[in-house]
C-alpha cells in the first residue's frame, strides 16, 4: 500500500509540474501578444500623429508668404540666370522693324518646340503662341505678350523656366501663355477664345519699344496688376543690393500719364520712360536696362503664376488718385473732388477688410483660392471700367488730357470715375 501510494504521489507532482510549465507558457504567450498589440496601437498612433503634423507642416510651408516663400531660392536662381542670359538681339532687330520673315517664325518655333516646359503651339504668320500648362490650376491663364525688343527677352524667360522645371521639377501653378507677334497691332488678345478671356488672371504686354526710354522703369494697367508688378520690381530691386550698375537704373515709378489699353481684361504694360535726354547711349547702358526688364518680368510672371492669392495693395492707387486729384485747382469742380476723395477713401477701408480676412487664411483649398482671385479679377475688371468701346472709364491719364477742357466735361468724367468706384464698393460688400 505505500509503494502505490508513494507511486501515485510522485505520479502527482510530475502531472502538476507539467501543468504549470504548459499554463506558464500560454501565459507568456498571451503577455507577448498583448505587448505586441498594445506596442502597436501606440507605434500606430504615434505614426498617424506624426503624419498629420508632416501634412500640416507642408500646409504651412505652402501657405508661407502667400505660397512664394518655399520657392524663393528658385527665384533667386531665375535672377541670377536672367542676369547671365545672352539675351538675342538679333531677333530684337527684326521683329522691331515688322521685318520677320517664315524663317524667323520656323525658328522661334523651333526654340520653343525644345522646351519640355511647353505643351502646345500655334503658329500663325503674324504671331507665335506657346502654352505651358499649370500644374494646379490649368484653366486660370497668365498671358505674356511680347514684340520687337521684347522678343528675346521673353525667349529666354522661357528658356529659363524651362532649365528650372527640369533641375528642379517644378511646375507653374497657373497656365502661362507666350504670345509672340510681329505688326503694328497686337493680336495676341483677340486670339483667346471668350472662354478663356475671362479666365485670364493677368495680360502682360511688352512694348516693341520698351527699352528705347532712357528714364526710369514704368508701369501702366489695370490696378491690381499694376500693383503686382511694382510689388515684383521693389523685390528684385532689393535682391539686386549687391550690383550697383543694375540699381543706379532701376528707379520705379507707376506713371499716371501713360495711358491703359483698350482692354477689359486685368493687364499691364512694362518699358522704360523716354526721358527726351540727348545724350549718346552705350551697348552697355541697353543691356542693363534689358537685363533690369528681363528680371522684373521674370519675377512678376512668377508671381502671378505661383503666388496663392494675387492680392492688391492699394497703395499705389491711392498715390495716382491723390497725384491726379492735385491738378484740380477750379473751385467750381471742388464738390466733385470732395465727393471722389470720399468714395475712394471708402473704397480702401473695404479693400482694407479685404486683405485682413485673406490674412487671416490659414488652410484654403484649391478651389476657395481660384475662387478668391476670380473675385480678386473680377474687382479688377470692375474697377477698369471699360465702356463700349473698351476705353477704361477710370483711366486718370485721360483725365489729365481733359485738364483744358470745361469744368462741367471733366466733372462728367469724373462722376463716371465715382460711379465705377462705387459699383466695385458694391462687389466687395457683397462678398
Amino acid at each position: 500500500m505505500q509503494r502505490v501510494l508513494s507511486f501515485q504521489m510522485a505520479r502527482g507532482f510530475s502531472e502538476s509540474s507539467e501543468f504549470v510549465t504548459k499554463r506558464m507558457c500560454f501565459s507568456f504567450i498571451f503577455s507577448v501578444g498583448f505587448l505586441c498589440l498594445l506596442c502597436g496601437f501606440l507605434l500606430g498612433r504615434f505614426a498617424t500623429q506624426r503624419a498629420i503634423e508632416f501634412r500640416a507642416e507642408k500646409k504651412r510651408l505652402e501657405f508661407a508668404g502667400n505660397g512664394l516663400e518655399n520657392t524663393e531660392h528658385l527665384q533667386h536662381l531665375l535672377h541670377e540666370q536672367l542676369e547671365r542670359a545672352p539675351l538675342d538681339p538679333d531677333f530684337e532687330t527684326k521683329w522691331e522693324l515688322f521685318n520677320v520673315g517664315e524663317n524667323d517664325v520656323r525658328r522661334v518655333n523651333g526654340i520653343l518646340s525644345n522646351l519640355s516646359f511647353i505643351h502646345k503651339i500655334v503658329e500663325h504668320e503674324s504671331y507665335i503662341a506657346a502654352i505651358a500648362r499649370g500644374s494646379r490650376e490649368p484653366d486660370r491663364y497668365v498671358v505674356l505678350s511680347a514684340s520687337g525688343e521684347g522678343v528675346g527677352i521673353v525667349l529666354e524667360l522661357a528658356k529659363t523656366l524651362n532649365h528650372i522645371q527640369g533641375e528642379h521639377r517644378w511646375k507653374p501653378r497657373r497656365s502661362i501663355i507666350f504670345c509672340l507677334f510681329s505688326g503694328s497691332s497686337n493680336p495676341c488678345s483677340e486670339i483667346l477664345s471668350t472662354f478663356m478671356r475671362n479666365k485670364v488672371i493677368a495680360y502682360v504686354v511688352i512694348h516693341h519699344q520698351a527699352l528705347q526710354g532712357r528714364g526710369p522703369f514704368i508701369v501702366s494697367g489695370s490696378d491690381i496688376v499694376q500693383s503686382v508688378v511694382l510689388e515684383s520690381a521693389i523685390t528684385v530691386k532689393n535682391w539686386l543690393s549687391h550690383n550697383s550698375q543694375l540699381l543706379s537704373l532701376n528707379s520705379v515709378s507707376h506713371n499716371v500719364t501713360i495711358s491703359r489699353l483698350t482692354l477689359d481684361t486685368p493687364h499691364v504694360v512694362l518699358s522704360f520712360m523716354n526721358n527726351n535726354s540727348t545724350y549718346t547711349e552705350n551697348d552697355h547702358e541697353r543691356e542693363l536696362r534689358k537685363i533690369i526688364l528681363a528680371q522684373v518680368l521674370g519675377q512678376t510672371i512668377w508671381k502671378l503664376s505661383e503666388c496663392l492669392v494675387i492680392k492688391w495693395n492699394p497703395s499705389y492707387f491711392n498715390e495716382t488718385v491723390s497725384t491726379a486729384l492735385g491738378f484740380i485747382n477750379n473751385t467750381e469742380l471742388v464738390e466733385t473732388k470732395v465727393k471722389i476723395q470720399q468714395t475712394v477713401v471708402k473704397l480702401l477701408n473695404n479693400i482694407k477688410l479685404l486683405n485682413e480676412k485673406i490674412d487671416t487664411i490659414d488652410n484654403i483649398s484649391t478651389l476657395e483660392i481660384r475662387i478668391l482671385n476670380d473675385f480678386l479679377m473680377d474687382l479688377d475688371r470692375a474697377l477698369l471700367c471699360p465702356d463700349n468701346k473698351l476705353q477704361s472709364r477710370t483711366n486718370w491719364s485721360e483725365f489729365l488730357r481733359l485738364s483744358h477742357e470745361p469744368f462741367n466735361i471733366i466733372s462728367m468724367y469724373l462722376n463716371e470715375m465715382v460711379k465705377c468706384y462705387e459699383i466695385a464698393i458694391q462687389l466687395l460688400q457683397d462678398r
